[in-house]
């Protein structure tokens, strides 16, 4: 299946659009489904939530698909052989290897999200996000589902499989790169998850690009999704807006910051100097 999806490379404006029809179409098919479980089958609530959830892929999913055969079928007919295909998930970990890139950036997805954190500290916590963490607390199975499973496999294919990969095939790895991540937190609708998001993004999207590794993407959401779940339901009476510094005692916290900023740059030094030859961008 993801083969075919390998021919569409989308612009900059077809990402938007594909943004646009994931966050309207999307959206409103998967309320309505989401009504409908939750009023034929109310001992299930917080389950239509989850069944839901991939359902909002199917627009743009569905976009991408019929884009892909209708060139298809213009090929046939001009007899075209040589159409362009960019392999969604094709690693690339150079001298460093799949294993030691995997290890290193399990510390560094926290020591990122450390490091970045004073930047979103200031924002206040929307009303509909507590009531969000008191549903996972909830409903833990389906929460653990929609937010640590299928959000990182669904997403990544998404932003980085299919939006930032066809940015990099039109644009310079840079713009890509950042407008992808802009995409990524416009996608999430609300400023206390989209600036968090927007920097992980682009964390994720360096990465991809230097790899062209799906799956060590889809490990890194996972990693986030995951943390934040846990805390979440191993303590309950830690409020939402929790932060590492809300974590760490005292002054514990400067000299932990002060390890995971070296740390943060020298990981991202270290995998920039040793990943292998750059897949070319543009093909």
């Amino acid at each position: 299946m993801l083969k075919r999806y390998s021919y569409f490379l989308p612009n900059l404006t077809e990402s938007w659009f594909l943004i646009g029809l994931l966050a309207i179409g999307g959206s409103i098919l998967g309320a309505l489904v989401t009504m409908f479980i939750n009023m034929i089958f109310p001992g299930f609530i917080g389950w239509g939530e989850l069944i839901t959830y991939p359902l909002i892929f199917i627009p743009p999913a569905a976009l991408i698909y019929f884009s892909v055969r209708s060139d298809e079928r213009i090929s046939l007919l001009k007899g075209d052989t040589n159409r362009v295909s960019v392999e969604i998930d094709r690693p690339n970990f150079g001298s460093i290897g799949a294993l030691l890139s995997f290890i290193m950036i399990l510390p560094l997805v926290f020591s990122f999200n450390l490091v970045t954190e004073p930047l979103t500290m200031w924002m206040e916590v929307p009303q509909f996000f507590k009531d969000l963490m008191l549903q996972i607390q909830t409903n833990k199975l389906s929460s653990f589902l929609a937010i640590v499973i299928f959000a990182p496999l669904l997403e990544e294919i998404f932003c980085r499989g299919i939006i930032l990969r066809g940015l990099l095939h039109h644009t310079t790895p840079a713009k890509a790169i950042i407008w992808s991540a802009v995409m990524f937190g416009v996608m999430h609708l609300n400023p206390w998850q989209a600036i968090p998001a927007f920097l992980l993004g682009l964390l994720m999207g360096w990465i991809y690009w230097r790899t062209r590794s799906l799956w060590i993407v889809i490990f890194i959401h996972f990693i986030n999704n995951g943390f934040s779940y846990l805390i979440t339901i191993l303590f309950p009476e830690i409020p939402v807006d929790f932060g590492f510094a809300d974590l760490i005692p005292g002054n514990y916290y400067y000299l932990i910051y002060i390890l995971a900023l070296i740390y943060t740059a020298g990981v991202i030094f270290y995998m920039n100097k040793l990943y292998g030859k750059i897949i070319p961008s543009k093909i």
